[in-house]
């Protein structure tokens, strides 16, 4: 495969349809503006062909250590390394990485051909290997050359514009591509439909992809890893089950997905009690510390409602809310308010004030360590 490289940065491959990952390796990574630390000494490896995902509220700290990961930010301290090369210190153009904007960052008034040709024209490029690459990643995104090529980018839905900012970042075939935040200004019904289109293209073209997201269910869904953030560290970096299943955190477990998080006391080695006395036994998966609270994970759809009085708990509904596919049920209970989903049942209804049980497994139970104040 014939290579074009910028002086200090990385090679680009000329050839649309080949596009293979680069490792991405990210060593103390610090960003400071005066006395506020945004990143705090970040280190992260990603594995070519790899689909990680920088989740976590604003503030956190994820676009920040994307941008410098881009090279839109400088680094305070740290090392960036994509494939075997340094790229610290290296200008954004010639790091081999593509990038992609929540705001599109179309040129208004360049049409839709010239917009995706740009970074090919600037790697001088051949006009016929320019064009056959613009033509060949329009259809790769499901854009008809023939239909959209002459248009402007005010000429075209949000969807279809983001996916011309999708294929100009990988036209020349990037090591890395980075999206900010990309999906953030389309329709749920938008966003479903090129996240799958998205997940087809990191399977086809093998791409190493680094999404900064706020969206749980956006990271759950497309990542292979996604690394949750808080005040500038990663708090936590698993797989999606593993990160929802068996948050190690108390952060952790709230932001990604609606939890319940009871209070308990350990009683034993493994045994703890919630406060009504009824007796839980930690999964073996769980390292517990003998000094530290811990708090019971439910997560509401593990939560099955009943009208048995023999339920693990009972209680009375303080609020519904019909959901289409499920019923969100409040229940006050002896240990504390508690939130399932139930299925919606013609013959069954879930009125406020309705006394009902709850049932969930009592053994292998998710324990999380209660976070100390301050």
């Amino acid at each position: 495969m014939q290579l074009q490289s910028h002086p200090g940065g990385v090679p680009v491959s000329a050839n649309l349809g080949s596009i293979a990952g680069s490792r991405v390796q990210m060593r103390n990574l610090t960003k400071e503006y005066g006395v506020v630390r945004a990143v705090d000494n970040v280190s992260l490896d990603i594995e070519p062909g790899e689909f990680i995902s920088l989740l976590g509220p604003s503030g956190s700290g994820k676009t920040t250590a994307l941008m410098m990961l881009a090279g839109f930010e400088r680094t305070t301290s740290g090392t960036i390394h994509i494939g075997d090369h340094d790229v610290t210190s290296v200008p954004p153009f010639a790091r081999g990485i593509g990038m992609v904007f929540q705001s599109y960052a179309l040129f208004p008034h360049m049409n839709v051909f010239d917009n995706i040709a740009y970074p090919l024209k600037l790697r001088r490029m051949s006009r016929a290997d320019i064009e056959a690459r613009v033509r060949r990643a329009m259809e790769m995104v499901k854009l008809s050359p023939e239909k959209f090529a002459n248009r402007l980018p005010q000429q075209l839905s949000g969807g279809q514009r983001q996916r011309v900012a999708l294929v100009r970042a990988l036209v020349y075939e990037p090591h890395v591509l980075l999206m900010d935040e990309p999906m953030g200004a389309l329709d749920k019904n938008l966003r479903e439909e090129l996240k799958l289109e998205l997940l087809s293209l990191q399977e086809r073209l093998r791409l190493t992809i680094v999404y900064v997201t706020h969206d749980q269910g956006e990271a759950l869904m497309l990542s292979d890893r996604a690394a949750v953030m808080r005040d500038g560290r990663i708090e936590q970096i698993a797989n999606p089950e593993t990160l929802y299943r068996h948050p190690k955190t108390e952060f952790v477990a709230n932001f990604l997905g609606e939890a319940n998080l009871l209070q308990v006391n350990q009683t034993a080695a493994r045994d703890f009690t919630l406060a009504d006395g009824r007796v839980l036994q930690c999964s073996p998966d769980i390292e517990i510390d003998p000094s530290q609270q811990y708090l019971l994970l439910l997560r509401p759809e593990e939560i099955e409602v009943c009208s048995d009085p023999d339920a693990i708990l009972g209680g009375r509904i303080t609020n519904t809310v019909y959901l289409g596919s499920s019923i969100r049920i409040e229940v006050d209970t002896p240990v504390g308010s508690v939130t399932a989903f139930a299925k919606p049942n013609q013959s069954r209804r879930y009125e406020r004030n309705q006394s009902v049980g709850l049932r969930f497994p009592t053994s292998d139970a998710v324990l999380v360590p209660k976070a100390t104040a301050g």
